[in-house]
Protein backbone atom coordinates (compact mmCIF):
# COMPACT_ATOMS: atom_id res chain seq x y z
CA UNK A 1 0.00 0.00 0.00
CA UNK A 2 1.71 3.66 -1.12
CA UNK A 3 2.18 5.27 2.31
CA UNK A 4 0.71 8.71 2.13
CA UNK A 5 3.62 10.27 3.83
CA UNK A 6 6.29 8.69 2.70
CA UNK A 7 7.69 11.61 0.56
CA UNK A 8 8.58 14.01 3.46
CA UNK A 9 12.24 14.08 4.27
CA UNK A 10 13.38 12.89 7.20
CA UNK A 11 12.72 16.47 8.91
CA UNK A 12 9.48 16.27 7.93
CA UNK A 13 8.67 12.79 9.17
CA UNK A 14 9.81 14.00 12.64
CA UNK A 15 7.77 16.00 12.65
CA UNK A 16 4.60 14.43 11.92
CA UNK A 17 5.76 11.82 14.28
CA UNK A 18 6.13 14.19 17.31
CA UNK A 19 2.46 15.51 16.18
CA UNK A 20 1.24 11.91 16.18
CA UNK A 21 2.50 10.86 19.77
CA UNK A 22 1.17 14.06 21.08
CA UNK A 23 -2.44 13.56 19.89
CA UNK A 24 -1.98 9.76 20.64
CA UNK A 25 -1.41 10.84 24.21
CA UNK A 26 -3.41 13.31 24.76
CA UNK A 27 -6.61 11.62 23.45
CA UNK A 28 -6.26 8.42 25.04
CA UNK A 29 -5.03 9.58 28.18
CA UNK A 30 -8.30 11.67 28.08
CA UNK A 31 -10.39 8.62 27.41
CA UNK A 32 -8.70 6.69 30.02
CA UNK A 33 -9.09 9.33 32.55
CA UNK A 34 -12.84 9.32 31.85
CA UNK A 35 -13.36 5.70 31.85
CA UNK A 36 -11.46 5.98 35.83
CA UNK A 37 -13.58 8.78 37.06
CA UNK A 38 -16.43 6.37 38.46
CA UNK A 39 -13.78 4.12 40.70
CA UNK A 40 -12.30 7.61 41.60
CA UNK A 41 -14.20 8.66 44.99
CA UNK A 42 -14.88 11.98 45.28
CA UNK A 43 -12.79 13.56 42.34
CA UNK A 44 -14.37 16.72 40.69
CA UNK A 45 -13.67 18.41 37.40
CA UNK A 46 -14.27 21.81 39.34
CA UNK A 47 -12.13 20.82 42.18
CA UNK A 48 -8.99 23.17 42.51
CA UNK A 49 -7.21 21.28 45.00
CA UNK A 50 -4.74 18.56 44.67
CA UNK A 51 -5.84 15.07 43.15
CA UNK A 52 -2.85 12.97 44.37
CA UNK A 53 -4.61 11.82 47.26
CA UNK A 54 -7.35 10.31 45.14
CA UNK A 55 -4.99 8.32 42.90
CA UNK A 56 -4.56 4.89 44.16
CA UNK A 57 -1.52 2.61 42.93
CA UNK A 58 -4.13 0.85 40.91
CA UNK A 59 -5.45 3.66 39.17
CA UNK A 60 -1.27 4.66 38.99
CA UNK A 61 -0.64 1.32 37.53
CA UNK A 62 -3.71 1.94 35.10
CA UNK A 63 -2.50 5.39 33.91
CA UNK A 64 0.75 3.51 33.08
CA UNK A 65 0.07 1.09 30.91
CA UNK A 66 -2.39 3.56 29.08
CA UNK A 67 0.62 6.03 28.65
CA UNK A 68 2.70 3.19 27.23
CA UNK A 69 0.00 2.06 24.70
CA UNK A 70 -1.15 5.69 23.78
CA UNK A 71 2.40 7.36 24.17
CA UNK A 72 4.20 4.71 22.56
CA UNK A 73 2.50 1.65 20.69
CA UNK A 74 -0.48 3.47 18.92
CA UNK A 75 1.33 6.31 17.41
CA UNK A 76 4.44 4.08 15.96
CA UNK A 77 1.37 1.89 14.13
CA UNK A 78 0.34 4.85 12.59
CA UNK A 79 3.32 6.44 11.83
CA UNK A 80 4.44 2.87 10.23
CA UNK A 81 1.38 2.85 7.91
CA UNK A 82 1.74 6.79 7.18
CA UNK A 83 5.50 6.81 6.48
CA UNK A 84 6.12 3.57 5.30
CA UNK A 85 2.60 2.05 4.14
CA UNK A 86 2.63 -1.04 6.75
CA UNK A 87 1.17 -1.07 10.04
CA UNK A 88 4.17 -3.41 11.75
CA UNK A 89 6.29 -3.78 8.64
CA UNK A 90 7.50 -0.62 8.10
CA UNK A 91 9.01 -0.52 11.55
CA UNK A 92 10.92 -3.90 10.97
CA UNK A 93 8.09 -6.43 12.56
CA UNK A 94 9.02 -8.98 10.55
CA UNK A 95 9.80 -12.76 11.45
CA UNK A 96 12.74 -13.38 12.98
CA UNK A 97 15.75 -15.61 12.86
CA UNK A 98 15.97 -17.85 16.40
CA UNK A 99 19.41 -18.03 16.95
CA UNK A 100 19.78 -14.21 16.55
CA UNK A 101 16.80 -13.62 19.05
CA UNK A 102 18.82 -15.59 21.63
CA UNK A 103 22.47 -13.64 20.54
CA UNK A 104 19.89 -10.20 21.54
CA UNK A 105 18.96 -12.08 24.82
CA UNK A 106 22.33 -12.93 25.41
CA UNK A 107 24.02 -9.43 24.66
CA UNK A 108 22.01 -7.66 26.70
CA UNK A 109 22.00 -10.12 30.16
CA UNK A 110 26.05 -10.17 29.66
CA UNK A 111 25.99 -6.14 29.36
CA UNK A 112 24.60 -5.79 33.00
CA UNK A 113 28.24 -5.57 34.52
CA UNK A 114 28.93 -2.82 32.46
CA UNK A 115 25.31 -0.98 32.52
CA UNK A 116 25.91 -2.15 36.53
CA UNK A 117 29.01 0.25 36.79
CA UNK A 118 27.95 2.86 34.45
CA UNK A 119 25.21 3.89 36.50
CA UNK A 120 27.19 3.94 39.78
CA UNK A 121 29.72 5.86 37.75
CA UNK A 122 26.67 8.46 36.92
CA UNK A 123 24.94 8.09 40.39
CA UNK A 124 28.13 10.43 41.76
CA UNK A 125 27.76 12.88 39.44
CA UNK A 126 27.92 16.27 40.50
CA UNK A 127 27.37 19.52 39.04
CA UNK A 128 28.79 23.16 39.85
CA UNK A 129 28.15 25.48 42.45
CA UNK A 130 26.60 27.97 40.08
CA UNK A 131 24.34 24.68 38.76
CA UNK A 132 22.71 23.75 42.29
CA UNK A 133 19.41 24.86 40.90
CA UNK A 134 19.52 22.67 37.97
CA UNK A 135 20.95 19.61 40.46
CA UNK A 136 18.22 19.59 42.99
CA UNK A 137 15.26 19.41 39.78
CA UNK A 138 17.36 16.42 38.62
CA UNK A 139 17.92 15.27 42.04
CA UNK A 140 13.93 15.88 42.73
CA UNK A 141 13.32 14.22 39.34
CA UNK A 142 15.30 11.51 39.76
CA UNK A 143 13.70 10.44 43.29
CA UNK A 144 10.06 10.71 42.00
CA UNK A 145 10.94 8.27 39.17
CA UNK A 146 12.04 6.13 42.03
CA UNK A 147 9.37 6.39 44.41
CA UNK A 148 7.11 5.68 41.49
CA UNK A 149 8.32 2.64 40.71
CA UNK A 150 9.52 1.45 43.91
CA UNK A 151 5.12 1.94 44.87
CA UNK A 152 4.62 -0.13 42.10
CA UNK A 153 7.38 -3.17 42.49
CA UNK A 154 6.58 -3.49 46.28
CA UNK A 155 4.74 -6.23 46.58
CA UNK A 156 3.94 -9.96 46.93
CA UNK A 157 0.40 -10.39 45.29
CA UNK A 158 0.84 -13.00 42.36
CA UNK A 159 -1.64 -10.88 40.37
CA UNK A 160 0.19 -7.64 40.67
CA UNK A 161 3.23 -9.39 40.14
CA UNK A 162 2.51 -10.20 36.49
CA UNK A 163 0.86 -7.00 36.11
CA UNK A 164 4.04 -5.89 36.83
CA UNK A 165 6.49 -7.72 34.41
CA UNK A 166 3.61 -6.46 32.00
CA UNK A 167 4.37 -2.87 32.65
CA UNK A 168 7.59 -3.11 33.53
CA UNK A 169 8.84 -5.40 31.07
CA UNK A 170 6.14 -6.29 28.36
CA UNK A 171 4.89 -3.21 27.34
CA UNK A 172 8.13 -0.66 27.37
CA UNK A 173 10.28 -3.49 25.68
CA UNK A 174 7.57 -3.55 22.79
CA UNK A 175 6.33 0.19 22.93
CA UNK A 176 9.53 1.73 23.47
CA UNK A 177 11.42 0.17 20.50
CA UNK A 178 8.73 0.60 18.58
CA UNK A 179 8.88 4.25 18.80
CA UNK A 180 12.45 4.81 19.08
CA UNK A 181 14.15 2.17 17.38
CA UNK A 182 11.26 1.82 14.65
CA UNK A 183 10.15 5.11 13.88
CA UNK A 184 12.75 7.42 14.79
CA UNK A 185 16.06 5.96 14.55
CA UNK A 186 14.93 5.01 10.72
CA UNK A 187 14.13 8.74 10.64
CA UNK A 188 17.45 10.09 11.74
CA UNK A 189 18.75 7.54 9.45
CA UNK A 190 17.32 9.66 6.81
CA UNK A 191 17.39 12.77 7.86
CA UNK A 192 21.15 12.22 8.67
CA UNK A 193 21.77 9.82 5.87
CA UNK A 194 24.06 8.11 8.37
CA UNK A 195 23.57 4.90 10.33
CA UNK A 196 25.77 5.58 13.17
CA UNK A 197 24.67 9.60 13.86
CA UNK A 198 21.13 7.85 14.15
CA UNK A 199 21.96 5.19 16.20
CA UNK A 200 23.17 7.83 19.00
CA UNK A 201 20.83 10.25 18.00
CA UNK A 202 18.22 8.22 18.69
CA UNK A 203 20.14 6.63 22.07
CA UNK A 204 20.75 10.21 23.79
CA UNK A 205 16.59 10.98 23.19
CA UNK A 206 15.54 7.72 24.42
CA UNK A 207 17.93 7.77 27.88
CA UNK A 208 16.81 11.63 27.97
CA UNK A 209 13.35 11.23 27.85
CA UNK A 210 12.91 9.09 31.57
CA UNK A 211 13.61 12.32 32.99
CA UNK A 212 16.14 10.39 35.18
CA UNK A 213 19.52 12.03 35.00
CA UNK A 214 21.51 9.97 37.46
CA UNK A 215 21.01 6.81 35.12
CA UNK A 216 21.56 8.20 31.88
CA UNK A 217 24.67 6.68 31.06
CA UNK A 218 23.41 3.08 31.50
CA UNK A 219 20.47 3.85 29.84
CA UNK A 220 22.48 5.60 26.95
CA UNK A 221 24.40 2.41 26.77
CA UNK A 222 21.87 0.56 26.36
CA UNK A 223 20.26 2.77 23.86
CA UNK A 224 23.39 2.20 21.76
CA UNK A 225 23.49 -1.75 21.96
CA UNK A 226 19.57 -2.01 20.72
CA UNK A 227 19.78 0.48 18.10
CA UNK A 228 23.14 -1.83 16.24
CA UNK A 229 20.89 -4.77 17.30
CA UNK A 230 18.23 -3.04 15.29
CA UNK A 231 20.91 -1.54 12.66
CA UNK A 232 22.52 -4.62 11.67
CA UNK A 233 19.29 -7.35 12.16
CA UNK A 234 17.23 -4.66 10.15
CA UNK A 235 14.59 -6.32 12.68
CA UNK A 236 12.49 -4.62 15.35
CA UNK A 237 11.91 -7.58 17.36
CA UNK A 238 15.93 -8.13 17.95
CA UNK A 239 15.89 -4.97 20.12
CA UNK A 240 12.47 -5.49 21.95
CA UNK A 241 13.90 -9.56 23.03
CA UNK A 242 17.05 -7.41 24.19
CA UNK A 243 14.67 -4.67 25.78
CA UNK A 244 12.60 -7.02 27.47
CA UNK A 245 15.96 -8.85 28.77
CA UNK A 246 16.67 -5.83 30.58
CA UNK A 247 13.52 -4.73 32.38
CA UNK A 248 12.91 -8.40 33.63
CA UNK A 249 15.79 -8.95 34.61
CA UNK A 250 15.52 -5.86 36.42
CA UNK A 251 12.56 -6.76 38.28
CA UNK A 252 13.81 -10.39 39.27
CA UNK A 253 16.99 -8.83 41.07
CA UNK A 254 14.87 -6.13 42.56
CA UNK A 255 12.48 -9.05 44.52
CA UNK A 256 16.11 -10.81 44.96
CA UNK A 257 17.28 -8.16 47.12
CA UNK A 258 14.12 -6.66 48.55
CA UNK A 259 13.47 -10.49 50.02
CA UNK A 260 16.90 -11.27 50.69
CA UNK A 261 18.62 -8.46 52.12
CA UNK A 262 15.08 -6.34 52.90
CA UNK A 263 17.19 -3.27 54.77
CA UNK A 264 18.27 -2.42 51.13
CA UNK A 265 16.30 -0.91 48.79
CA UNK A 266 17.27 -2.21 45.75
CA UNK A 267 16.15 1.12 43.29
CA UNK A 268 18.76 3.32 45.92
CA UNK A 269 21.88 1.05 46.24
CA UNK A 270 24.86 2.19 47.96
CA UNK A 271 28.35 1.16 45.63
CA UNK A 272 28.86 -1.49 47.98
CA UNK A 273 25.71 -3.17 47.74
CA UNK A 274 24.74 -4.01 44.41
CA UNK A 275 28.41 -3.96 42.57
CA UNK A 276 28.95 -6.57 40.55
CA UNK A 277 32.39 -8.49 40.96
CA UNK A 278 34.93 -7.92 38.53
CA UNK A 279 35.84 -11.27 38.73
CA UNK A 280 32.18 -11.79 36.83
CA UNK A 281 32.31 -8.65 35.01
CA UNK A 282 35.25 -9.22 32.91
CA UNK A 283 34.34 -12.49 31.03
CA UNK A 284 30.75 -11.21 31.26
CA UNK A 285 31.66 -8.13 29.18
CA UNK A 286 34.07 -10.37 26.75
CA UNK A 287 30.91 -12.08 26.44
CA UNK A 288 28.82 -9.08 25.32
CA UNK A 289 31.74 -8.34 22.67
CA UNK A 290 31.66 -12.20 21.44
CA UNK A 291 27.88 -12.89 21.02
CA UNK A 292 27.94 -8.98 18.93
CA UNK A 293 30.29 -10.17 17.27
CA UNK A 294 28.65 -13.33 16.56
CA UNK A 295 24.97 -11.09 15.88
CA UNK A 296 27.13 -8.66 13.37
CA UNK A 297 28.31 -12.03 11.41
CA UNK A 298 24.58 -13.48 11.20
CA UNK A 299 23.14 -10.56 9.96
CA UNK A 300 25.71 -10.20 7.52
CA UNK A 301 25.39 -13.60 6.12
CA UNK A 302 21.60 -13.57 6.10
CA UNK A 303 21.73 -10.13 3.90
CA UNK A 304 24.41 -11.99 1.64
CA UNK A 305 22.12 -15.25 1.09
CA UNK A 306 19.56 -12.95 -0.23
CA UNK A 307 20.90 -11.89 -3.16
Amino acid sequence: MKAIWNHLGGFGKLVMAILLVVTSFMVFSFLAMLLALPFVEGFSFFDTGSIDGLLTTGLLRYFQIVQSISLFIIPSLLASFLFWGHYTRGIGLWRPNGRMVALSFLIIVLSQPAVNYLGLWNSSLQLPESLSGIERWMHQSEESAVDLIYQFLNTDHLGLLLVNVLMIAVLPALGEEMLFRGVLQPIFREWFRNAHVAVFVTAFLFSAIHLQFYTFLPRFFLGLALGYLMIWGENLWYPIVGHFANNFLSLILFYYYRYSNPEINPLQPSPDELSIPWLFSVPAIVGMIFFFWQFYKSSTLMRSSQF
